[in-house]
């Protein structure tokens, strides 16, 4: 007997042929229906139809899951207990630059590594401040010495531009403040300070000082809120100097082109050489010029 080719069959014959979806394939028919609408499937219709994408599907769809975590990474944030959560009142996210993301020359924020940190913008402790007689200058000042610390916890720098926007005062301000915070002993964990980007010499100085009184780098480390790496640089780089000036290489960019440090830093490290170390040098110098200057036949 010949069997019908369900082509030439009447709709009816084929629907009474075909088996009939079972529940879970129905539901998962509509859980499909619905997923497709989701943001993903928007992001690769778009990749494939509007944006002239042409490296396939599952590419684009790669390309769509890194872009959607960076989205999710802005939002959501780590906690100190590396559990996802959204913040709370009175927090905001804001990106920073990480411990670990070290300057370069020429290097840009915008070729810079940055990451999502929360911010603890008003606590009970502020509006207490507030109750029992406003200050704002003493406000700012917690509230900068907070964002800086929790950003550190974080593993990430604000730098003074960051809390300039953050407080809403000119970075001119934030440098008073922060001036007149370190000069009081404290020592604040800013990228300026720790990427070593401002002026002001106040860690190396401190970290410098402490080697030479006979502190470990885990100590050093402790005691100025600095990564062990980071003091273990500062300390080499501040060897180089005193190696040099030690075998009686004393101009400045002479130094500045072996060390490899700029004229700036080099100075700031010829500044924290022992007075002691700097006045021998001037002498042997001075006795080295009336060698020269005497004839060489009386």
């Amino acid at each position: 007997m010949l069997k019908k080719n369900p082509a030439f069959l009447p709709a009816k014959e084929v629907k009474i042929m075909s088996k009939p979806l079972t529940k879970a394939q129905i539901q998962n028919k509509k859980y499909r229906r619905l997923k497709d609408k989701s943001l993903e499937q928007h992001l690769l219709y778009r990749f494939l139809n509007n944006y002239g994408y042409d490296k396939g599907e599952i590419t684009a769809k790669a390309i769509i899951k890194d872009i959607l975590n960076v989205v999710e990474q802005f939002f959501l944030v780590a906690n100190n207990n590396n559990d996802i959560s959204h913040t709370q009142y009175g927090e905001l996210v804001w990106m920073a630059v990480p411990v670990d993301e070290f300057p370069q020359r020429g290097k840009s924020i915008a070729k810079t590594r940055l990451m999502p940190i929360v911010l603890s913008f008003i606590t009970d402790d502020d509006i207490s401040h507030i109750a029992h007689g406003f200050d704002s200058t003493s406000l700012r000042k917690k509230r900068l010495r907070r964002f800086v610390d929790q950003a550190f916890d974080q593993g990430a720098l604000l730098t003074q531009l960051d809390l300039a926007a953050l407080l809403g005062v000119c970075d001119a301000v934030i440098s008073k403040y922060v001036n007149e915070i370190q000069q009081s002993g404290t020592l604040l964990p800013t990228r300026g300070n720790i990427h070593d980007l401002s002026g002001a010499i106040t860690h190396k100085r401190e970290i410098i000082t402490l080697y030479l009184q006979g502190y470990l780098t885990p100590d050093i480390a402790l005691k100025t809120n600095h990564s062990k790496e980071a003091v273990d640089r500062y300390i080499k780089d501040y060897h180089k100097v005193e190696t040099l000036w030690l075998h009686g290489i004393t101009d400045l960019d002479e130094i500045s082109q072996l060390t490899r440090l700029s004229k700036r830093v080099a100075q700031q490290y010829v500044d924290l050489l022992p007075t002691k170390l700097k006045n021998s040098m001037s002498k042997n110098s001075e006795k080295e010029d009336e060698l020269t200057t005497q004839p060489l036949f009386p």
